[in-house]
This record gives C-alpha cells, structure tokens and sequence, in this order.
C-alpha cells in the first residue's frame, strides 16, 4: 500500500511538471487559477460530510445503520454537487469581473465536470476507509484514477491537445477514483445502489449535525493552502500564477514523510496519553520529528540551494523567475518538518480545537501579508506570506503541546543534525560551478542523502529512542531491519 502511495504520488508530480512544460507559463497560469478556484469549490461542496461519513460508519456496529450513513451522506454530497455546479454556472461571469480574467468565462465551465465527481469521489473513498478497506482506497485513487488520468495526460500530449490534456487529466482523475471505489462499495455488504433509495432522514440529520464542524475545519486548512494562488491571480498577471502554482507539486516532496509517519505516530501517542505516559508521548513526538527530517531535510537544502537549476531542468527557463519562490518555500518547509507531527499530537490528546484555533490565526496573517506583499514583493511576497502563515499555525500549536504535555519535537541531537547537514550543503553549493545540470544535480542529491548517517555518527545525534522506533517499524512492516538498527547503534 505504501508502494502504491509513492506511485500515485509520483505519477501526479510527474503529471504536473509535464503540463507545466507543455504550456507556456500565461496559459498554465490561466489554467492553474481556474483549476484552484473549482478545487477550492469542490471541497466546499463536500461540507465536511466525507469525514463524518467515515467516524460514523466506522463506529456503527449493525450494517444496516452503516448502510443509512453511507446513503444519506452519498445523496447529500450529490446534491450539494449538483447545487455547486448550478451555482458556478451561473456565477461564473462574478468570478471573471472580481478577478479581471475573461478566459475564466469559459475555463470554469470547462473545469465543471470536476466540481461534479470530486466531492462523490471523496465521499466514496471515505467509506471505503470506513470499512478499513485501505487496498481498494488506495487502488481506487492512487492506481486507478491517477494512472488512468495519466495515460489520458501522456494520449493528448502526443496528439498535440496539450491544452486538452490538462482539462482531462483534472477531471477524469477523480472520475475514475469514483468508478472504482463505487464498484467495490456497490460489491461488497453496501450493494445497494444509492441513486434508487431515498435517505434516512433522521441519518443525515444526525450526519450533517457531526459534519459541518469538520466542514469549518476543512475551509480553514484549504484557504490556508489556497489563498496564495488566488490572491496572485487577484494582483498579478497569469504568467506569475503559473510561475509560482508550478513550484508547488514540490512541496510534496518535501513533505511526504510527515504523511508516512502518521500511520506508526497517532496510535501510539494516544495511548501514551491515554495511560498518562507523558514522558513516552515527549519520546515519540520528538524521535519521529527526527527521522522525518531525515528524510525532508536532503530535498529541502536542495531545493533551496540548487532552486535555478531544479526549475530549469523539471520546467524550462521559461519558468526561472519562479527560482526564488522554490528557496523561499522550501526553507518554510524546513520549519514544518521540525514542527514534526503536531497536527496528530493535538488529536492524539484530544484537543481539535486548537488546530482549528492555530489555523484560523495563520489564515488571517496569511491573507493580510499576502495582501500587503504581492504588491510591492509579487510572487516571492506570496512566499514569504505563506510560509509565516504556516510558522504561525504551527508555532501556535506547539505552544499549547507544550503546555498540556510538556511535550516538544525539539532536542540538541536534532540542532546538531540540521547545522551539520546545512553547513555541508551550502559548502558543496559554493563549490560546484553552476549550472550543474541534470546529472549534477542527481550527484548532488544522493551526496546528501549518503552523507546523513555519517553526519548522524559523527555528531552522535543517535538515541535509543530512535532504535525503538525502527524497532516498532519493523514489527509494522514485518520486515527485517537488523542492518538499520546495526548503523543507528554506531551514532548512539
């Protein structure tokens, strides 16, 4: 499944830097402002109901109430896509005066199907997560829909409709994702089909009344993500949206390892917490901060320090004022990975409030620097804006980690780790004449990577805390880590 995860991630990346390099940056800009204002739409659509769908089939024991949810809460979604389409119809006009673009006339019209089979797709595969049926997920989103919307990318590419090809891969993304998951819904106990029964009504009562909540929560975290793109499409022109939208699909890079910790992370800190093991809590917050910047930190310095060259080798010189974007965001993510997983911390002691507290106050710094910034700094504000929003929202809940648990993803072994590493990379920067290249640049990468268990023993930045943690990997994976744990023992 973890395979899968990488695969389905990669074949995005890829899929965004080949539509990036396909279109000169004015079009994938007018294309990329259109796409982030349906997206933002669709998950409004979805009212948090997806995330109730999954905690309240997950709890209901008798299958026949599990049925009620899963109807209620699929008819729900489809009626409020079906609204959400109307709604942007009509008011597709309002959206092209406030943002002074007359192509989102038409672009948003052509981007519609997609505001119609997201939000059934997420609702889908949150009942299949319901069901703890993590394969067919993972094989509806990641496999299926991202493969096939590739093929369909790569088909109108060589046909020479790359215009069309980014239309279609968008939208048949989580068309497919629906398809499959419908099928494995539809074939499993929940084989009825939704579109022939009416609702419970007393069950999506109850649905939303869980839901819309969670619904805030959403909003709060997609404007956190999203205001950036819109707020340059508000000030700038449609080359700066692209030079800046092209750099993002990166950040996933950067931040793949705070999602592959999640899995091993949040059920063991909230049995600490349970068991009032605060010190255990402290332990684990504090070694999985260290290994995901383990695995952040070689793509953060490179991306920081190699920005013109990366830009140029994945998306043309076209792109190179999008350079100083990539440094600045990818010295933000530094401080997010430190942050380690203190979203999962404040679920895992029961405290939701504070993320959505937390997020409020950097989506208002976000919006007011981004207000303030893309004028006077234009793309590289926007950076700037985005990353004190995110060390805000993250700083905040720290603060209340801290003082609940007296928790910390802080430590000297991390400090020494993170200087070392820095030190050495900013040399080999100064060192190596520029531009690199392709081959270089691959050079320098595996460099870092080779260089962080001899940097983790020679500054001694191992615990026995961290050779648990591979241990609790181990038994997870049901793998064979001797040889990992054998390297990590020389640093201790």
């Amino acid at each position: 499944m973890l395979l899968a995860t990488i695969f389905g991630n990669s074949v995005g990346l890829l899929a965004e830097v080949i539509i990036a390099r396909s279109l000169p940056p004015s079009l994938y800009g007018e294309l990329t402002l259109t796409y982030t204002i349906v997206f933002s739409l669709g998950t409004i659509a979805l009212l948090g109901i997806h995330q109730g769908m999954t905690r309240q089939i997950s709890a209901a024991e008798i299958r026949k109430r599990q049925v009620q949810i899963f109807y209620a809460g699929f008819s729900m979604v489809l009626l409020s896509a079906v609204v959400a389409v109307g709604g942007l119809y009509i008011f597709r006009g309002w959206f092209a005066n406030v943002m002074s673009a007359d192509y989102l006339y038409h672009y948003l019209l052509l981007l519609s199907p997609f505001l119609f089979v997201y939000p059934l797709s997420r609702a889908a595969l949150a009942t299949l997560r319901a069901q703890k049926r993590t394969l067919p997920a993972v094989i509806a989103q990641q496999i299926g829909g991202r493969g096939i919307a590739f093929v369909s990318l790569l088909l109108f590419i060589l046909a020479g409709r790359e215009f069309g090809g980014a239309i279609v891969y968008w939208v048949t993304g989580p068309l497919f994702a629906l398809v499959i998951a419908l099928y494995f819904i539809l074939t499993s106990e929940l084989s009825r089909n939704p579109f022939n029964i009416l609702p419970d009504q007393e069950t999506a009562r109850k649905l939303w009344g869980f839901s819309w909540p969670l619904a805030i929560g959403s909003g709060i975290f997609l404007l956190l993500n999203r205001v950036d793109i819109l707020m340059i499409g508000y000030f700038l022109p449609s080359d700066e949206v692209g030079y800046y939208r092209a750099v993002q699909p990166l950040k996933k890079i950067a931040t793949f390892a705070l999602g592959s910790f999640t899995f091993l992370f949040l059920p063991v800190a909230t049995e600490y917490y349970t068991e009032g093991d605060t010190a255990g809590l402290d332990q684990i917050f504090t070694i999985t901060t260290k290994w995901i910047l383990l695995i952040t930190l070689p793509p953060v310095l490179l991306f920081a320090l190699f920005s013109g060259e990366v830009i140029q080798i994945l998306f043309g010189e076209s792109y190179l004022p999008a350079a100083p974007v990539l440094t600045i965001l990818s010295t933000g993510l530094l401080f997010r990975a430190l942050s380690g997983l203190d979203g999962d911390m404040v679920k895992a002691i029961d405290r939701p409030r504070i993320e959505l507290f937390s997020g409020g106050l950097g989506l208002v710094s976000n919006i007011v620097l981004n207000y303030l910034l893309i004028p006077v700094f234009e793309i590289s504000g926007a950076a700037i804006a985005t990353v004190v929003g995110y060390i805000i929202y993250n700083g905040v809940e720290l603060i209340w980690i801290y003082r609940l648990t007296g928790g910390s993803p802080f430590s000297v072994n991390i400090v020494k780790y993170i200087g070392a590493m820095s030190a050495l990379a900013i040399l080999v920067s100064r060192i190596i004449p520029s531009p690199i290249g392709l081959r270089g640049l691959v050079c320098v990468g595996i460099s870092l990577i080779l260089l962080q268990p001899v940097v983790l023993i020679l500054t001694s930045s191992v615990d026995e805390a961290d050779i648990d943690l591979i241990e609790q990997v181990e038994t997870r994976m049901g793998r064979d880590l001797e040889i990992v744990k054998r390297m990590a023992r020389k640093g201790l």
